[in-house]
């Protein structure tokens, strides 16, 4: 009698099977932080402590989280490549002049026309999550933008999931539901 080979004819063995299994092991034990492109790859450091600087004295808030501010930056670069310049300029000026969060509007009006939107931009992008607008936007956070922080002790964010807060985040196939059996009609 002549039996089926269990594996195709182009040469997998248990070999090949086994050495797969351990590169792809391997594989998995490298950090994303290192597999992935940092997000502010193409912005500098002087871009980085500017926009980070700018946005603690625009937000006042110390622990703005350096992680986002990088996604954020990033977002804004992609966008505009003059975008950083621009801010890491506006940045220096306020330092300088030692201007106050109450009076930068008015100041910035004596200044170049482009800084004017920066501050705008860049608060939409930590208290919306949102940078650029029309069909240049890009999300760059939800649950974890100003917006969601500063009303946190008493709102969640809110969601598309059928459910309370945070409800999606229960595997389905593990939700035990009880089947509801039709009432008999009073009569």
């Amino acid at each position: 009698m002549h039996s089926t080979p269990l594996f195709p004819a182009f040469g997998l063995s248990r070999r090949r099977i086994l050495g797969g299994a351990l590169v792809a092991g391997a594989a998995g034990l490298v950090p994303w932080a290192l597999a992935q492109a940092p997000a502010s790859a193409t912005a500098s450091q002087a871009s980085v402590d500017a926009f980070m600087g700018l946005s603690k004295h625009l937000t006042e808030l110390g622990d703005l989280d350096a992680g986002m501010g990088a996604r954020l930056l990033a977002a804004h670069l992609q966008l505009d490549s003059s975008w950083g310049e621009r801010m890491q300029a506006l940045w220096a000026w306020v330092q300088a002049e030692k201007v106050g969060l109450a009076q930068l509007n008015e100041a910035l009006k004596a200044q170049p026309a482009d800084w004017a939107k920066l501050p705008a931009q860049l608060m939409q992008g930590w208290y919306l999550g949102i940078v650029g607008d029309g069909k240049n936007t890009r999300v760059v956070a939800y649950e974890f933008a100003l917006n969601a922080r500063t009303v946190s002790d008493q709102l969640k964010p809110p969601t598309y999931a059928y459910g309370g807060y945070g409800s999606w985040t229960v595997n389905p196939a593990s939700v035990r539901l009880k089947p509801m059996l039709p009432r008999a009609s009073r009569a």
